[in-house]
């Protein structure tokens, strides 16, 4: 289990990560049956059909492969807007393995597999950028909303398989280590035209390695006149390569959520 945290956010995370320095592009579009948009007009149709909350809780069901093992478990989360992310891992005979919470200065884990645990400020992981360390970036990736497109920047909009495609190239700083590399990565924004939902990112490097992030979101349920995933797919090919699904259920908004977190005594920090 701790392999598997690991991979996930020392891996999957700083890939996610961009520091946006767009390069110049164009606007092009394949002719389809779809209406020609600009992308300042995307982007704010894409924010006006974001999924609103206040808190939200729900169930879920994870599917999780990897070189080393596949993994079947379920959950629950809770979410307080901007603020709260509670979320419990259990095998699927119902025993809870991993707890954590988040916040906006915060991250708590424990780990009831090999009984330690993890309190520890954000500015303490160093290793993941600090956008994708915030609490509002964690939550609309949990929701499916976008909160990376600004308008006015430099986008590639085209129509492809009846769906608009919102590209942008980008230098990716990634820290390693002592080091800081450079990566040019090119961001796809695959949305609905129905709805104006992402409904997959893509992040491709353009180097000859062509390590790829996928991000899917799908079977949009509606609640309170807003769309939100009950499915999200990641999948990842860079070395180690991982896919993980995620199946939400028992969606409930505005509910008050418990957000109790207590390290048990007997537990150590995890090193």
């Amino acid at each position: 289990m701790n392999r598997f945290f690991k991979i996930l956010l020392i891996s999957a995370l700083p890939i996610l990560s961009i520091t946006f320095s767009s390069c110049s592009a164009t606007k092009t579009l394949q002719k389809n049956n779809i209406k020609d948009i600009s992308a300042n007009r995307l982007i704010r149709e894409i924010e006006q059909n974001n999924f609103v909350f206040d808190q939200l809780q729900a169930k879920f069901n994870a599917k999780v492969e990897t070189p080393d093992a596949n993994l079947s478990l379920k959950g629950q989360f809770r979410m307080k807007n901007d603020s709260i992310v509670w979320i419990s891992v259990s095998l699927p005979i119902g025993i809870e393995v991993v707890r954590a919470m988040m916040t906006k200065d915060s991250v708590f884990m424990i780990n009831r597999t090999d009984k330690t645990y993890i309190k520890e400020s954000i500015e303490h992981f160093k290793q993941i950028p600090a956008q994708i360390a915030e609490i509002g970036f964690v939550q609309a990736l949990l929701v499916g909303n976008d909160i990376s497109l600004k308008k006015g920047g430099k986008y590639d909009v085209q129509i492809a398989d009846g769906k608009y495609n919102l590209l942008t190239s980008n230098i990716l700083n990634l820290q390693l280590k002592k080091n800081v590399e450079t990566f040019s990565v090119t961001e796809t924004h695959i949305i609905n035209p129905d709805n104006f939902k992402i409904c997959k990112l893509i992040l491709q490097e353009n180097s000859k390695k062509a390590r790829k992030v996928e991000l899917k979101y799908g079977k949009f349920e509606t609640i309170e006149d807003k769309m939100i995933p009950a499915e999200i797919e990641l999948e990842m090919n860079q070395d180690p390569g991982f896919y993980v699904k995620i199946s939400y259920s028992n969606i409930n908004l505005n509910a008050e959520n418990d957000y109790k977190f207590s390290i048990p005594k007997k537990f150590t920090l995890a090193k």
